[in-house]
């Protein structure tokens, strides 16, 4: 019944049902909601009065702490203590976020428990004080989900969301930019992988990828972006917006050729630090974004910066002293207005491989992406400015996975240092490298703010994983599978939450749940730079479900999206180096694709998939599932079980579901 992120709990044999009944004392309206949501709709004789939420912890609870949980608790804005009694619960902590992390995983082992809830302590703090997402922003249409993104960021204990904003946000003092934005995003949406040529195919020089994803390759208005930033807030979430600056301005100087940095660019991404105009435009732009969102942090990108010292107002100028330059600026002008600053860092490592590749901020020769062939320019070196920027910027550390002693600038200097695309799956030695000082990480989603998009870019897994790297103070790299299948379960729950909760809602089938695999196998891409996903790409087949009074429905099987290939490796192998030195792991993308909408479960050598199919005619029984192949030689697909599970007492028991008689073709192999 434990929430796989609480680290320190105790729990007696006996308890109570939480109801209808129980009142829930709470002010915050979204915390008494999800509550509610969880509550068993069954009218129980017995059943907790009432669960209440409180500032500070009393002594007696801390003894509690003491004596059942065998550790001191401390002071920490962030951490909850759930102590249930026999008739009440009470949530203690010290902030509002403390309340709400509490209330989170109360509702957890209520849904798993179906109201039913032990006696016992919970007590919990995060290892570390910033875990977050850094997305884009979404469409208009796409705001509804933007919202459910953000619950479920609430969900895994979250606490930190990054949003892109670039020409995705309506500015009043300059609307050439969103109307450059809007153009320039049409052209890039031509086709598939349009930026990819763009950025590495035409040009003789380096280019900064293309985000015409963010904002679809449009743009929201102040108002809604407004709205957006307020409903993170209120659920305590931080809100940095990123503003790219210097280089990945391409929203800036789509309508502004003029003050970019390489006049031969129709596509300019980078701005001339030297030119006063550059920094009257940007900082209008920073003004708007600074009215909207009200931050405490601005991001200000300043990745990937490949056009340095090219123009005559530059060429005779240090390039770490240009860098620098640039960055004291715009610090300044946040500072001046309460703002803190965060940049992207690997300009200001010296980041020389072991085998002599350079990266960062090194001097690096351009050379063609796919020949190696030199194509005439260098990018001159960047790194001396980390000595010459304000040590209190915060470093968003994006080659923690390519060498470990990328880390040491940094923190040798003080310099607060966030693991920028954080994969919690893939890194090595986390408690240890933690311990060093780095603040936490954040995980980012290059692609368009959807859910399929999320889901098959890995960063749903990455996001349930690496909440048990945030929340559980005992984590080593030596609990890899059981942290895998445990975010593989959470994922599963909260995808299906509202089947697994609602089943039992009438006399018939509410849904069917499948488990099955395949030998098709497809190499594993990421949908990010311009590269748009079509799940009917991925079709591979399809079930048929026949009703007792003739009618169907036709459910298509989807890989990479409810099934995957069946010889997937569940362990992980160091890239590189030893444990004490590797940066990260090599692990299986595939397998970690079909998490939430499937559940990868290990059945001998192989990994099936379970998923659930919603039935839209629960009071019909169903005769049949049929089975159909779309392509026999394209692979195989074979059913370990399909149960129709009409109760919620079975809801996650596949054996005391009832078996469907499925029909099929020749790739079926039912065993």
């Amino acid at each position: 019944m434990n929430d796989y992120l609480t680290a320190h709990a105790a729990w007696e044999t006996i308890g109570n049902w939480f109801t209808k009944d129980t009142a829930i004392e709470c002010e915050t309206p979204f915390m008494k909601g999800m509550l509610s949501s969880v509550a068993s709709k069954v009218t129980k004789d017995l059943y907790f009065k009432r669960i209440s939420f409180r500032y500070g912890v009393t002594a007696a609870v801390r003894a509690i702490i003491r004596e059942q949980l065998k550790c001191e608790y401390a002071e920490h804005d962030e951490g909850y203590v759930i102590h249930v009694a026999a008739d009440e619960i009470t949530v203690y902590a010290e902030q509002e976020r403390g309340l709400m992390y509490g209330a989170v995983t109360l509702s957890k082992y209520v849904d798993r428990s179906h109201g039913y809830v032990n006696k016992g302590i919970v007590y919990n703090v995060p290892t570390c004080p910033v875990r977050g997402l850094k997305v884009y922003l979404p469409t208009e249409e796409g705001i509804a989900y933007f919202k459910k993104f953000v619950d479920m960021l609430v969900h895994f204990k979250y606490n930190t969301v990054v949003i892109e904003v670039g020409g995705a946000m309506e500015y009043k003092k300059h609307p050439e930019i969103n109307e450059g934005w809007v153009r320039y995003c049409d052209e890039m949406y031509e086709y598939s992988g349009k930026t990819i040529v763009i950025q590495e195919k035409t040009f003789s020089w380096y280019k900064n990828s293309i985000h015409a994803e963010n904002g679809g390759g449009r743009f929201l208005s102040q108002q809604q972006v407004r709205e957006l930033v307020d409903y993170c807030k209120e659920r305590n979430l931080d809100v940095i917006p990123e503003v790219p600056c210097l280089s990945h301005c391409d929203y800036l100087l789509i309508n502004h050729p003029e003050i970019s940095e390489r006049h031969n660019d129709p596509y300019p991404d980078t701005y001339c630090p030297s030119d006063e105009r550059s920094y009257e435009l940007l900082f209008d732009v920073l003004g708007e974004v600074l009215d909207v969102f009200e931050p405490k942090t601005v991001h200000i990108g300043h990745d990937e910066l490949y056009s340095i010292g090219l123009c005559d107002k530059c060429s005779t100028k240090p390039a770490e002293q240009l860098y620098a330059d640039d960055i004291k600026r715009i610090y300044a002008y946040l500072q001046e207005r309460g703002a803190q600053t965060m940049i992207w860092s690997e300009k200001l490592l010296n980041a020389v491989t072991s085998d002599g590749k350079t990266y960062g901020g090194s001097e690096r020769r351009m050379v063609d992406y796919e020949t190696g062939v030199y194509m005439g320019e260098t990018i001159p070196a960047t790194h001396k400015a980390i000595d010459l920027v304000p040590g209190d910027i915060i470093m968003m550390h994006w080659y923690w996975g390519i060498e470990r002693h990328f880390d040491q600038p940094f923190i040798e200097r003080g310099m607060p240092v966030v693991f920028g695309n954080f994969d919690g799956p893939s890194f090595a030695d986390w408690s240890t490298r933690l311990s060093d000082g780095p603040l936490g990480g954040i995980i980012s989603n290059w692609s368009a703010l959807k859910e399929e998009n999320l889901q098959r870019n890995g960063v749903l897994f990455s996001m349930a994983y690496a909440a048990y790297l945030f929340w559980r103070d005992s984590y080593d790299d030596t609990q890899h599978e059981e942290t895998a299948s445990s975010a593989f379960d959470e994922l599963y729950r909260y995808r299906y939450r509202d089947a697994l909760r609602e089943a039992g809602s009438s006399a018939g089938t509410s849904y069917v749940e499948v488990v099955h695999t395949t030998d098709h196998i497809r190499e594993y891409h990421q949908f990010i730079d311009g590269i748009y996903l079509d799940n009917k790409e991925y079709r591979i087949g399809e079930y048929v479900l026949e009703y007792e009074d003739g009618s169907r429905i036709s459910v298509p099987i989807t890989y990479g999206f409810n099934i995957s290939n069946k010889d997937r490796f569940w362990e992980r192998k160091l890239s590189k180096g030893s444990v004490h030195t590797a940066a990260q792991y090599s692990v299986d993308a595939i397998l970690y694709e079909a998490a939430f909408t499937s559940l990868p479960v290990q059945i001998g050598e192989e990994t099936y998939y379970k998923w659930l199919i919603a039935n839209p005619f629960p009071d019909q029984t169903i005769t049949a599932v049929r089975l159909l192949v779309d392509n026999p030689v394209s692979g195989n697909i074979w059913v370990r079980a399909i149960n129709q599970v009409p109760d919620r007492a079975n809801a996650s028991k596949a054996q005391a579901a009832e078996p469907i008689r499925i029909l099929g073709e020749a790739n079926l192999a039912s065993n």
